[in-house]
């Protein structure tokens, strides 16, 4: 009996996402694999204000499922309402603030909006 609650309790842990801390470490470039954003992309190269192109639109989308209320268009193009909301994910998560999305801050826009965003806002 106690094998059979001993393995469903490490079932629902799995399932439930809770066990997730168990086995290995998870890279953030691994994360990235698995990301819903990188339909558009899995290169993470530096952007900021001006530039234009596939990973511009995967840091929309991943800005859009890790801030509240970002409804940013994902087209590509890296203008103020994007380097705002780079700003803005930026202080969320404790990162300096300059509005370019290098590799700590894609780090971290691959952890935030990895998750289910309806309930897991940074911001």
């Amino acid at each position: 009996m106690r094998i059979k609650f001993a393995a469903a309790a490490a079932g629902l842990l799995l399932v439930t996402g809770l066990g997730a801390g168990i086995g290995g470490a998870t890279s953030a470039s691994a994360l990235s694999w698995g990301n819903y954003c990188s339909s558009y992309t899995l290169s993470e190269p530096q952007v900021s204000y001006g530039d234009t192109g596939d990973a511009v639109k995967a840091v929309q989308c991943a800005l859009n499922r890790s801030v509240r209320n970002a409804n940013l268009a994902e087209d590509g193009i890296f203008g103020k309402q994007t380097r705002s909301m780079v700003v803005k994910f930026q202080g969320c998560a404790g990162l300096d603030k300059d509005g370019i999305v290098g590799p700590k801050t894609w780090r971290q826009l691959d952890v935030w909006s990895d998750w289910d965003t309806r309930a897991n806002w940074i911001c």
